[in-house]
């Protein structure tokens, strides 16, 4: 037999569905009647960053796209459905994306420094170390967002380790030095700029860039 809690979600589902088609918009509300999904989910990691997971509801997320939550249903099942694809953006935003655009600096070398200068130097950094910490907050009490979490660790620790390797360091100190590189970029992202400011400059990284890349440097 059909579980009843999944009929009661599904009617509840077609409700929404239902009043989304028939009820009337208010004046102004009729362009952002038209959104699409990946707006509702820039709207969620926007709330997700300045307020917590706690804060991402869909009837805040209505408010703030002024839409009727049954516009919600379009597109997501649930909040857990908004809550995933909102994890998957993150995903390709904040590591795919990053590391498409840094492929474009050149050598392997430049590619690491140009790692090491993106907390200082990217467009949106606040927005987006905002949403790095409250996402590893997140993970801290959800399995979904750990796994989020571990996999793209692992994703960027791998891609600096491969940069490394092409710049001729040994294989036996990649992993440590990959390690430390990508402690010191999510440090500096999380590091108030008023105390970073007099350590983290343009020449600093710079520095710290060709002691972690030269070869003949032990850990």
């Amino acid at each position: 037999m059909p579980d009843r809690r999944m009929i009661e979600r599904n009617s509840e589902i077609q409700k929404h569905r239902c009043m989304a088609r028939t009820k009337r918009a208010p004046a102004g509300a009729a362009k952002a009647k038209r959104l699409d999904a990946t707006a509702w989910v820039d709207a969620g990691l926007d709330l997700l960053a300045r307020a917590g997971v706690e804060a991402v509801r869909i009837d805040e997320l209505a408010r703030v796209l002024t839409v009727t939550k049954g516009s919600f249903y379009w597109h997501f099942e649930d909040r857990a459905h908004l809550l995933r694809s909102m994890l998957d953006q993150w995903r390709r935003k904040a590591t795919l994306a990053v590391i498409e655009r840094v492929e474009s600096s050149g050598s392997p070398a430049q590619r690491l420094r140009e790692l090491l200068e993106l907390p200082v130097r990217a467009s949106g950094t606040k927005r987006g170390q905002n949403l790095e910490l409250a996402i590893r907050l997140w993970a801290n009490h959800d399995p979904g967002a750990a796994a989020a979490i571990e996999e793209i660790d692992q994703h960027r620790l791998s891609y600096v380790a491969s940069q490394l390797r092409a710049s001729g360091v040994p294989d036996a100190r990649v992993g440590a030095r990959a390690f430390l590189l990508y402690a010191f970029v999510l440090a500096e992202s999380f590091i108030s700029p008023a105390a970073a400011s007099p350590v983290v400059t343009s020449a600093a990284l710079k520095r710290l860039g060709n002691e972690l890349i030269e070869s003949d440097i032990s850990l």
